[in-house]
């Protein structure tokens, strides 16, 4: 894998069958972000692999965590996916696709695949979002005690999220 990172982003899910359509979620929200919506399709496929494999391998009564990390180095742009699920066979690289494992930092291991950027562009070369501090919309207590969610409003969006399948 190349050494400098232009730009890394991840999120945190549970190893469930509702962590596809976030995977997809959180893939075309980067690749927005990145100015890379041609390589959305090919990104979304193969990180929605590697994440159900991990899925599929994992005990629903106990899920495991799985991590999922879009990187953009070189000329290329890294997809990442941490585990701790033991036992899981080698993943196979399809066409165009450059794949390995690797030990994670705390246990677990690494599944990655690099995807050539489009047109032979570098990461240096993709145009990136200008970011800046932003407090946060939720307005924060004065006395010092925690925010907390509407439990409500949570249950309904983790039931649509659940019935949501990706394919409109």
């Amino acid at each position: 894998m190349s050494a400098h990172t232009s730009q890394m982003d991840d999120i945190r899910l549970v190893a469930q069958p509702s962590a596809l359509p976030v995977t997809e979620l959180f893939v075309r929200l980067i690749l927005t972000d990145w100015s890379l919506m041609p390589m959305l399709e090919q990104v979304t496929g193969t990180a929605k692999r590697l994440v159900e494999a991990v899925i599929d391998a994992s005990d629903p009564k106990a899920p495991a965590f799985v991590t999922l990390r879009l990187r953009l180095r070189a000329e290329v742009l890294s997809i990442e996916v941490d585990d701790d699920v033991p036992g899981r066979p080698e993943p196979q690289a399809r066409l165009g696709e450059r794949m390995g494992v690797a030990p994670a930092d705390g246990g677990g291991r690494t599944t990655w695949c690099e995807l050539p950027l489009p047109g032979g562009m570098t990461a240096r070369q993709v145009r990136l979002p200008r970011r800046q501090d932003r407090r946060t919309l939720v307005d924060e207590p004065v006395s010092g005690d925690p925010v907390v969610a509407d439990p409500q409003v949570l249950e309904r969006l983790l039931t649509r999220l659940s019935g949501w399948s990706g394919d409109s």
